[in-house]
């Protein structure tokens, strides 16, 4: 029945949805206080967006961003014509057996209260660590809450591990390391490719059809240093960018599927319920990326 209601749902739009089409997201936001850098990495991810006619859709969490600086910092999203989601206010997983129902609504509550004022915001949650709960009380409360509260969902489609690459980046850079750094961005694109045809994939598998496609990066130095690149990249592979309005009107991300523990990609807890065999899990993680940094010459010790 589930998978019925999944392809009914999904195949209504078949004839309308645009191949290969992605929207860009991008987590967490800096805290000025703790990253010097964070003002300009913010301004060199936004040069790249409009640079690229791009409108995206950032998901602050309020721990992250740390005090009115940050918070300032993130406003100029909206001020720039994307869209500013809800990320949490101390960025928990919901799948740890210490956090609990109400602790978490009202981290989730707090957040709102903090970001709902500014220019752009749209009431859309996204799921620190995409994790959706480890339990069925846990999973149901939140979801009744976003409904109650009008909330939509922040969900992605494509997952990728732009954290461990950022890892990288950062040791290369302090290091002074061009040569590393040369070799890196070519395998992080790679691996964004790989990651988005992987979700694309699941997706024709599954459905039959590719979806409007959300893309989850985080706002890092590497992505402000090659984000340009990144998009050239998707282009000259035939991938269409669109916002994440036009994005999240596709039908599989207002899927509510009952699984345990929930979360992850959408596509890939789609391609669980369907019993696809040899899933990514964790959803991404370090180790897959070893070999693909290996191809492009790294060394990276495990």
């Amino acid at each position: 029945m589930l998978k019925q209601i999944i392809l009914s749902l999904c195949l209504s739009i078949s004839n309308l949805a645009i191949a290969k089409s992605l929207a860009l997201s991008f987590d967490d936001g800096l805290d000025p206080t703790v990253n010097m850098a964070a003002r300009q990495i913010n301004n060199d991810i936004l040069s790249a967006l409009k640079q690229n006619k791009i409108s995206a859709i950032v998901y602050p969490s309020v721990s992250k961003i740390g005090g009115q600086a940050g918070l300032d910092i993130i406003a100029e999203w909206g001020k720039q014509g994307h869209r500013i989601g809800n990320h949490s206010n101390l960025h928990q997983s919901l799948n740890k057996d210490e956090v609990t129902l109400p602790n978490y609504l009202n981290d989730m509550q707090q957040a709102h209260q903090t970001f709902s004022s500014l220019k752009g915001f749209v009431p859309r949650y996204r799921f620190p660590f995409l994790k959706e709960g480890n339990t069925q009380a846990k999973r149901d409360g939140v979801r009744q809450w976003l409904s109650t509260h009008h909330y939509q969902p922040g969900a992605v489609s494509i997952d990728a591990s732009d954290w461990y690459y950022n890892q990288l980046f950062l040791k290369y850079q302090q290091a002074n390391d061009q040569e590393s750094l040369n070799k890196l961005k070519q395998a992080y694109i790679a691996h964004l490719l790989d990651r988005a045809n992987y979700y694309d994939q699941l997706a024709l598998k599954t459905l039959g059809r590719s979806p409007q496609h959300v893309l989850l990066l985080h706002v890092r130095a590497m992505n402000a240093a090659w984000l340009d690149e990144v998009i050239q990249a998707f282009q000259q592979q035939g991938w269409n960018f669109i916002d994440s309005d036009t994005a999240y009107q596709d039908p599989v991300y207002k899927l509510q599927l009952q699984v345990l523990p929930a979360g992850e990609s959408i596509l890939w807890s789609i391609a669980k319920v369907y019993g696809v065999e040899n899933l990514r899990y964790p959803a991404e993680d370090a180790p897959y990326e070893y070999a693909n940094l290996q191809k492009f010459g790294l060394n990276i010790e495990q």
